[in-house]
């Protein structure tokens, strides 16, 4: 008895802890821009590209520091005793001192500039490494956003399509009825009932895929953003439409043109490209290395003799003060290649070909971003007039539908045409849900086209 009060008792307890736990490890209900969040957040390619963000802008860093110059500020505190130590200058007769401090605090700057301004060439090409790395994190984003939107509005269209399954269903039910009556008052004949029923079940079946579809649809949009199957969410009741921009086609070009990642990075690559074609002659040019520094120094242990007024030492004081000290210093290492087997001639075309490819690039980039903002608006455009005629179907096969089966009540229509009628509006109130996503998704590919969107500001309109 003991024992199954026991296992009562951890029963309970497991009932309501593992609810708990569910609800820890499952996010909140999420709108279409947390969905997106979530997804950028849990992407392992976004996480890759962030990375490699991070990696270059580390070598710009870097490169930095190699190609312009530094200033350090330092601090040193030098001790040193000894016994009986010659040190390196007893050959000279110079006696080393048994105890020895100094305390330097200095500020200093060094620069090398390297033949032809190579480390310029070398951080012009680290800027065009993070323009593309940011160019591959700012595509991955765009693509996360994308199928993320698609995958909402997959619910969002199914769900609606439900409602008008459910409606199809109430249409069909109501239709059965009619038969019915009429076949007990002897106006109609039992096929009349038969079609009905046929047509009823149909639209049970079909209600029901739906159904399961919502449901289908639902867990792979939670598994394309890498969160549990049991996420929720939080659906529009109503499929938006947002508007079009008001701005005309070539300034869409135009901001476009200036925003775009892809053309920023070959952009880079141009110049990356023209630089290092200019550096071609650096062999020709000297490396000049410079140094500055100013600071303090001051030694406690350092002595100065004292000489008589015929110059013998007849005793030694401590040296006082702190006197301030400044030093500069400039290299110069001149190199001129006598033989190099070729090497600078194929060197200078190659820099000559990796220029003519990189302006190539740009054009094409530009090209590119141009027709990917014209397609978008034009495809935009085209959705929008296309959602107008939808409604108009929709509304006019729901009507159609209503007065068709006003008339199959009064005799004046017989049921199969009742059934056609209420399949084309069906059809027509299915074509106005895909419409309305289909102009959704092709607003958000504008906004992606244009640049100055990132994967969340691109849906944050969209509830």
């Amino acid at each position: 008895m003991h024992r199954t009060r026991l296992s009562a008792a951890a029963a309970f307890i497991a009932a309501a802890a593992f609810p708990a736990l569910a609800s820890a490890q499952t996010p909140p209900p999420m709108t279409l821009g947390d969905a997106v969040a979530y997804a950028l957040n849990h992407s392992s390619t976004v996480a890759q590209k962030v990375a490699a963000v991070a990696q270059a802008y580390n070598a710009l860093g870097k490169q930095r520091i190699a190609s312009l110059p530094t200033v350090n500020g330092s601090l040193q505190s030098y001790l040193a005793k000894n016994s009986n130590y010659g040190g390196a200058y007893a050959i000279i007769g110079a006696q080393q001192q048994q105890q020895f401090s100094q305390n330097t605090a200095q500020i200093g700057t060094q620069y090398t500039l390297q033949t032809g301004g190579l480390g310029l060439i070398q951080l012009t090409t680290a800027r065009a490494q993070v323009a593309q790395a940011q160019q591959d994190l700012a595509n991955a984003e765009d693509q996360v956003a994308t199928t993320v939107t698609d995958a909402f509005y997959s619910v969002v269209q199914k769900q609606a399509i439900v409602v008008v399954d459910s409606s199809d269903l109430a249409y069909q039910n109501v239709l059965v009825s009619d038969a019915k009556a009429k076949e007990r008052a002897g106006v109609a004949a039992g096929v009349d009932v038969l079609k009905a029923r046929v047509a009823q079940a149909k639209s049970n079946s079909t209600l029901v895929g739906a159904q399961t579809d919502v449901v289908n649809a639902r867990e792979t949009l939670a598994q394309s953003i890498g969160a549990p199957l049991e996420t929720r969410f939080i659906f529009p009741a109503q499929i938006q439409s947002p508007p079009l921009p008001s701005q005309p086609l070539a300034k869409l070009e135009s901001i476009a043109l200036a925003a775009r990642p892809d053309l920023k990075s070959a952009g880079e690559a141009l110049a990356a490209a023209r630089e290092t074609r200019k550096g071609f002659s650096r062999e020709l040019f000297p490396s000049v290395q410079l140094g500055a520094a100013f600071g303090n120094q001051f030694s406690p242990t350092n002595v100065q003799y004292i000489f008589n007024s015929s110059g013998q030492p007849i005793g030694i004081a401590p040296r006082v003060g702190s006197p301030g000290f400044w030093s500069l210093s400039a290299v110069s290492t001149f190199t001129l290649p006598l033989m190099d087997y070729g090497a600078r001639h194929f060197e200078m075309k190659n820099d000559d070909a990796q220029v003519v490819a990189a302006q190539a690039t740009v054009d094409q980039t530009a090209g590119q971003v141009r027709l990917d903002v014209r397609e978008s608006f034009r495809s935009a455009q085209t959705a929008l007039v296309q959602l107008g005629y939808a409604n108009d179907e929709s509304r006019l096969g729901t009507e159609s539908a209503r007065i068709a089966q006003l008339q199959y009540q009064h005799g004046l229509i017989a049921l199969s045409d009742v059934l056609q009628t209420q399949q084309q509006s069906v059809v027509a109130q299915s074509d106005l849900v895909n419409a309305k996503v289909a102009y959704v998704d092709a607003i958000v590919k504008l906004r992606v086209s244009l640049g100055i969107y990132d994967a969340r500001s691109a849906v944050a309109d969209l509830r």
